[in-house]
């Protein structure tokens, strides 16, 4: 067995971009480990790597990048390998590694390895998000062990262990505010609560939508339940950025974000160790689409097509105007100055840059202001669990838990982070009136709060709305009729000589609806690598891939 230690993980560790001590005392061995905390401690900080790293909702309908993305259009098909699932069974290894030897050891209730089974957790959760059903051990397994061959298992059966193993884990767990500074980063209460609720409503919403096994309302209620208690705890808070509020929710997304109390999980990147996430300059290549900007909505609390505040397209600016705050810390407004690390005064601002921004909506999330000159100390950290989201289940659950939602509920969730925006509260009165829906509008919320964050596609698919939304064509802004046409360089030449493809009302297309599709009988599953299929005879391939 002694083949099955890692013993590698020491190279590992040391190159992990952690702002934790992640380095080990000592090579790992059987003979020499496990019998102190500190053990435990040294080998699950192997893990916290794999928390991930920035999405860009790129394989969605409301982000676009310099060329189709085959998840998006419909086009893959199933591929020979994996790295996302190799990578979690490697990692999920690791972590029943670790826990058998807890087990063996009489630390099983030991705070490291309580750390190690919220791991666990993560990842098994991911491989049911994109496969359903899937290979299901707690255990680690010899390579010969036929338990490796064996079929996979229902989905319903693997979420019942995991919020279980959330539950128990919890209490175990030191909450926020008894971290010391050298343990910032570390798991928390707060984040089994917050993972559990956000397993729970994503499994709620699956079982309500897709008619499969296992009970909706009570998957719901354990969402609003951990949602409710990550709120209750008092730990958490929206980030507010005081020198300006009104740009707080892009602030939180640059280094003055880091470990604040908006923060739950994150990946934590080292600075004096060069291991940096940095977007030194706007980040040409990934654009929103016109869906995306239109669901912003005018700080009335209402639509563009039913607010009077709405200025219409004819300047490039003016569509900006009178909007939710995160429309224009999300898409750089067109033609206004911006800074980034390395353009200080923001006179570089010739943007959009057509043969980059294919939607002509540039990208402004996660674009830092601050000075950076590429020589370490300047990052900023993927947050993977945060506050807001938290807010934005426990409403969501409790829409689709009772079928309506309370002002009371309302104000307590979405309208903190209307308020962070500068949009008028969401009541009953206000959608009623309008004739707007309450969950489309709750589902609008979560979306745009999220942008780019990497929910998008896994929303539709739970809400099975998928099929609606991603067959449609994605556009990009108006051109004709607008300034984009007539704007000026300072020599007196346009700056667009060159139309974009548009349809018959002048608006820009990025990918035309046919060549876009998605297959319900295929699509709301991802496929499983080929070469599993071989190794293990007995995983059958999801339906039609």
């Amino acid at each position: 067995m002694k083949k099955l230690i890692y013993i590698f993980f020491g190279a590992l560790i040391l190159s992990a971009c952690q702002d934790l001590d992640l380095t080990p005392e000592h090579q790992l061995s059987d003979g020499s480990l496990w019998n102190r905390s500190e053990d435990f401690q040294q080998a699950v900080n192997l893990l916290y790597p794999s928390i991930g790293s920035h999405q860009r909702d790129l394989d969605s309908d409301i982000a676009f990048a310099n060329s189709p993305n085959s998840a998006s259009n419909g086009t893959r098909v199933a591929p020979a390998t994996s790295g996302f699932y190799n990578n979690s069974y490697r990692d999920i290894r690791r972590c029943n590694f670790l826990i058998d030897r807890a087990l063996a050891n009489g630390f099983e209730n030991d705070r490291f390895v309580a750390e190690a089974r919220w791991f666990r957790v993560l990842f098994y959760s991911r491989l049911v998000e994109a496969y359903g059903d899937v290979p299901f051990y707690t255990a680690a397994l010899d390579p010969a062990s036929e338990a490796l061959l064996d079929t996979r298992t229902s989905r319903e059966t693997v979420v019942d262990f995991l919020l279980q193993e959330l539950r128990e884990i919890a209490p175990l767990l030191p909450s926020q505010t008894e971290l010391s500074g050298s343990e910032l980063g570390r798991i928390t209460r707060g984040a089994a609560d917050a993972l559990r609720a956000r397993i729970a409503l994503f499994e709620g919403i699956w079982i309500k939508y897709h008619n499969t096994p296992g009970n909706s309302n009570e998957r719901l209620d354990e969402a609003i339940n951990a949602s409710q208690a990550v709120i209750s705890s008092g730990e958490y808070d929206l980030f507010n950025y005081s020198p300006d509020p009104d740009q707080s929710y892009r602030y939180f997304f640059m280094e003055v974000g880091n470990d604040s109390k908006e923060q739950i999980v994150a990946r934590r990147y080292d600075g004096d160790r060069r291991h940096n996430f940095t977007n030194a300059v706007r980040d040409g290549g990934n654009t929103s689409t016109r869906k995306l900007a239109d669901m912003y909505l005018c700080t009335d609390g209402l639509p563009i097509d039913q607010s009077p505040l709405f200025q219409g397209r004819s300047l490039m600016i003016s569509e900006f105007q009178n909007r939710d705050r995160r429309m224009s810390a999300t898409i750089i407004p067109p033609g206004t100055f911006a800074i980034d690390r390395l353009d200080q005064d923001g006179s570089g601002a010739d943007f959009p840059t057509p043969i980059w921004d294919q939607s002509w909506y540039d990208n402004y999330k996660y674009i830092s202001e601050f000075y950076f000159d590429g020589t370490g100390g300047s990052v900023f950290y993927y947050h993977m669990l945060r506050y807001a989201e938290v807010l934005l289940i426990n409403a969501e659950a409790q829409y689709e838990r009772n079928g309506s939602i309370t002002d009371a509920q309302l104000d307590a969730t979405i309208n903190l982070l209307r308020a962070r925006a500068g949009v008028a509260d969401l009541t009953n009165a206000l959608a009623s009136a309008n004739g707007l829906d309450m969950l489309t509008e709750i589902r609008r919320e979560r979306t745009i709060e999220l942008a780019h964050e990497g929910f998008r596609r896994g929303d539709l698919r739970r809400w099975k709305t998928a099929e609606v939304e991603m067959p449609m064509a994605l556009m990009g802004a108006q051109f004709t009729g607008t300034e984009f046409e007539t704007v000026l360089l300072p020599d007196g030449n346009l700056r667009y000589p060159d139309p974009p493809l548009q349809d018959t009302n002048g608006n820009i297309i990025v990918e035309p609806a046919n060549q876009r599709s998605f297959d319900p009988t295929r699509d709301y599953l991802e496929p499983l690598p080929a070469e599993e299929l071989v190794k293990n005879p007995n995983l059958v391939q999801n339906p039609n891939w």
